[in-house]
């Protein structure tokens, strides 16, 4: 049995929610109006999986204590998707690159590990320095 329920919320740090807006409509996902407002985006990714990207005062709100990490020079996550196929994955690095995205290469030893396993993955740090990997098995 699950642990917990639908719908998944990832909440992430954003120092513009505009910009996560246009970056993510530009790779392809919808947005949630119903949840997004001046201080928050909230991005459905899958069905059932959503990026909520908040302002740093709004997001700060549910720290306590706990200071935002600074995810452009720091990694504390790698957030992965599923794909189709590779050619899905392909579209959809290629869109997030021309939106403003970085790809982050992996090592050949890496890629040729997974490729011989039937993975297929790239991988991409989005305007806020969050890394999603997009996978195809």
């Amino acid at each position: 049995m699950a642990l917990f329920s639908q719908p998944v919320y990832i909440n992430l740090p954003t120092t513009d929610v505009d910009r996560l807006r246009t970056f993510w409509s530009a790779v392809g996902a919808d947005i949630d109006e119903r949840f997004s407002d001046e201080n928050s985006v909230c991005v459905q990714l899958t069905d059932s999986t959503y990026a909520m990207y908040m302002s740093p005062s709004y997001y700060t709100d549910f720290l306590g204590d706990r200071e935002i990490a600074d995810c452009i020079t720091t990694n504390s996550a790698l957030l992965q998707l599923s794909a189709g196929s590779r050619e899905h994955v392909d579209e959809v690095l290629r869109r997030a690159v021309e939106a403003g995205g970085t790809e982050v290469e992996l090592p050949v030893e890496l890629r040729e590990d997974m490729n011989a396993s039937g993975v297929y993955s790239r991988q991409v740090v989005d305007p806020d320095g969050h890394q999603w990997e997009f996978m195809a098995a």
